[in-house]
């Protein structure tokens, strides 16, 4: 058994590399991708020739991680939400590649032919749906202002790899090997089949597995949908990722997508981790150290001009500047979809001498430096805040208002506290960063303006300086702590109410100047538990002392030790 003897040697050898990697580079504050990345790029030192650095099935198990991990992307972003940003993801996400091409084509001219200049462009313009999402998802920015805009390039670049498949064999001179229209109908007769299966089949189908109760067969028919979605996507020349995605989206609006996350999660964290082993495989050590000042070069001056392109795109619809550079510079990587038109271009002989190792060592350091660039882009844009370089971020007079309240976003939670203010007579403002939501509540009279939070600038033209209270109702953790830190400097009397997710948060916010924190789960279980004494009809008097009795001990104790008292 000399061959599982070695098989099994290199998944210790892989395992025993991440764990180090890892643990050093979280005491370092580096994400967990990073060590995945140098582990893929040690372990092709490490195992040596023996080791088969493109395997069919390593490239499948890698590829399976980014589909199961777009799965629970969409799981968690319904057909709702990605309506709401359909703006972002067609006029966002064509700026974004146009201005990248447009930047990069005639500075590849100086070496190359212009069709290949092109065909460089493109492979340097595409991001890493993977990288981006993992990150966004670990730090729980997904909602956030940045995380949507950047999540809606990332899909227009995916749904652009179609195209571009069939532009990259042109560029070549090549004949497609399938007509145009009949590529153009398979793809919408993908979306048609999941459209129809998202009405009829997947509710019948998971209404009657969830009757059974079992875990075993609920997991195997998500898995069923994620992967057979994947697997019609990629038959139609689209990508298994994007599949993945819409069978996710599918199951979001039912109500079992909480489940299906729960089962899928363990799964997906494997995979997605051996894909990003996988990437580390593709450097070419070799070639770095022969020239490491031009592939280290090459790579941050691609990561500048995407980050750039992308800046732009955002400013033009009208973002902050805080918000689009945050986008710029998540966006600033190679992606993992330029490897498959790379591929498709050396299929058609448009690589020479080191253009295809060298293309693959940027791509890899790009993505590599991703959370250092992430970083580096959180603390330029709070500087920008910082400065009151976002003066267009709030548009109209100022609103000179007194004791009144500020709510900052005007999702369902805001419309409440609006709501309760004009049932107490009491004034207020709103600040939202969703130029729509803003266009359509100031046709209904709303005082709402368009702006971010966060920027001086724009607390102080609704008047925080004189406000009694302030309710930040976003879902963005990392700019509610610096919403809460900004308004209470500049305004020390201000009664700020905060929402949270996570109990975890509660206290933090707290710590930062929150004077009540209003969290989400601890709410939940006030709600069941009222919803139980109810059903089982308890006197509401008696009821009432129970939920008040529940409210004091806090979710800390949340238990009563006397049930006859």
């Amino acid at each position: 058994m000399p061959e599982i003897d070695a098989t099994l040697l290199q998944i210790l050898i892989l395992l025993f590399l991440s764990i180090v990697l890892i643990y050093f580079g979280l005491k370092l504050n580096m994400p967990p991708i990073v060590g995945f990345l140098v582990t893929g790029v040690l372990m092709g030192q490490v195992a040596g020739e023996g080791f088969d650095q493109h395997s069919p099935q390593l490239e499948f198990l890698s590829e399976l991680g980014v589909v199961l991990l777009l799965f629970t992307i969409g799981l968690e972003f319904s057909v709702q939400k990605l309506l709401q940003i359909k703006k972002l993801v067609l006029l966002g996400g064509s700026l974004q590649m146009l201005a990248g091409i447009v930047i990069i084509t005639p500075i590849a001219k100086i070496w190359f032919s212009w069709n290949l200049s092109l065909a460089w462009a493109i492979f340097f313009t595409l991001s890493s749906t993977a990288i981006v999402l993992k990150i966004f998802q670990d730090r729980g920015e997904m909602d956030s202002a940045h995380g949507r805009g950047a999540f809606a390039i990332l899909i227009f670049q995916d749904l652009a790899v179609v195209p571009l498949m069939v532009i990259m064999p042109l560029l070549a001179g090549a004949q497609l090997q399938e007509p145009v229209w009949r590529m153009f109908l398979n793809v919408v007769g993908v979306f048609a089949l999941v459209f129809v299966a998202s009405i009829w089949v997947v509710p019948f189908l998971m209404r009657l597995i969830a009757t059974t109760k079992s875990n075993e067969l609920f997991l195997f028919t998500v898995i069923l949908l994620c992967l057979g979605t994947a697997f019609l996507t990629n038959r139609a020349g689209l990508s298994m990722a994007l599949g993945a995605f819409l069978a996710g989206m599918v199951l979001a609006s039912s109500p079992y997508a909480y489940q299906a996350i729960g089962s899928v999660m363990p799964m997906r964290d494997i995979f997605t981790s051996l894909f990003f082993v996988s990437i580390g495989l593709k450097m070419d050590i070799g070639l770095l150290f022969r020239a490491p000042l031009l592939t280290i070069g090459l790579a941050v001056a691609v990561m500048l001009v995407n980050t750039a392109a992308t800046t732009l795109g955002m400013k033009i619809l009208g973002l902050t500047t805080r918000v689009s550079l945050l986008v710029g510079f998540s966006l600033c990587q190679v992606g993992e979809f330029a490897f498959v038109l790379a591929k498709q271009a050396e299929e058609n002989s448009f690589f020479s001498g080191d253009d295809l190792p060298m293309f693959l060592n940027v791509a890899v350091l790009s993505m590599a430096m991703t959370p250092l660039a992430l970083a580096l882009g959180r603390k330029l844009s709070g500087k920008v805040s910082g400065l009151g370089l976002d003066k267009d971020e709030a548009q109209g007079p100022p609103l000179e208002y007194r004791d009144h309240a500020i709510v900052v976003g005007f999702g369902v939670a805001g419309q409440s506290v609006a709501r309760a203010c004009r049932l107490t007579g009491r004034q207020y403002a709103v600040i939202d960063m969703n130029p729509l939501s803003v266009a359509s509540f100031q046709k209904l009279g709303e005082p709402i303006i368009f702006g971010d939070a966060v920027n001086e600038h724009v607390l102080e033209h609704v008047g925080v300086h004189h406000a009694s209270m302030l309710i930040v109702s976003i879902p963005d953790t990392l700019a509610t702590r610096r919403i809460i830190v900004l308004a209470k400097t500049l305004n020390p009397k201000i009664h700020v109410v905060a929402r949270t997710r996570f109990l975890l948060t509660k206290e933090i916010l707290g710590r930062l100047g929150a004077d009540s924190v209003v969290t989400e789960e601890f709410e939940a279980a006030i709600e069941v538990f009222d919803r139980v004494l109810t059903y089982f009809k308890l006197p509401e008097e008696e009821k009432h002392r129970r939920i008040h009795e529940a409210r004091a001990a806090g979710p800390i104790d949340f238990r009563d030790p006397d049930p006859k008292g």
